[in-house]
């Protein structure tokens, strides 16, 4: 094995750590643009991830993929969410239901019940069960962020950690879909991320607030 084989294989290997460690921060996380850096930062390792994985399969489509991750999800989105925060001029602070400690207590029971569910699944089709431990993880952690955060930016942000989670069993357990496949899902999370900040700015514009909380006094 080369060195550079080596280091892709390590990389791989510490990479489900560095997951685990983002979902932990991001649970813990008090304001959105720590949020949105904290996802920008867990993309980025995901695209490590995915350049280790082209590198040792000899897979140019992959290293393909991982360029598209690194503008879009890397660069693209982070900026776009940052300036929807910045124009919506509201409190850099984080509303949730639950407190930074209790949300990070949940986060750590999510990572030990991914763990606990992916290893039937893990041994009976040899596949990294740490990596889809990690994919579980992420995907319950952006759906507990979609539930227990109240600011509708938070929640964007929620689902688009979710949608890595999704991404990350895809490349765990299939290596991922085909190149063209790739491309449209990146170009459907770009509109769906640019459609969310319009509608962010309606709910704004309309209620003087982003807190989706408040939304259910309207219910008859």
């Amino acid at each position: 094995m080369s060195l550079v084989e080596f280091a892709a294989a390590k990389a791989l290997a510490s990479s489900a750590v560095f997951l685990f460690i983002t979902v932990l921060l991001i649970a813990a996380a008090k304001r959105t643009s720590t949020c949105i850096a904290l996802f920008a930062a867990q993309c980025a390792v995901i695209t490590v991830q995915i350049v280790a994985l082209a590198y040792l399969h000899r897979s140019r489509e992959a290293l393909v993929v991982a360029a598209m991750v690194l503008l879009v999800k890397v660069l693209a989105i982070p900026y776009a969410l940052l300036q929807i925060r910045k124009r919506l001029n509201v409190p850099a602070g984080i509303i949730a239901s639950t407190t930074a400690a209790q949300s990070v207590f949940i986060a750590s029971a999510l990572i030990l019940l991914a763990f606990a569910v992916v290893q039937p699944y893990a041994r009976a089709f040899a596949l990294d069960s740490e990596m889809l431990a990690a994919a579980t993880a992420v995907v319950l952690t952006g759906a507990f962020l979609m539930v227990s955060r109240k600011k509708a930016l938070m929640q964007v942000i929620g689902l688009l950690v979710l949608e890595n989670g999704i991404f990350l069993a895809a490349l765990t357990t299939t290596f991922g879909m085909p190149l063209v496949v790739e491309m449209g899902i990146f170009f459907d999370l770009l509109m769906c991320v640019l459609l969310l900040g319009v509608f962010v700015f309606r709910i704004r514009d309309t209620f003087e607030h982003v807190d989706v909380s408040k939304l259910r006094r309207l219910r008859g």
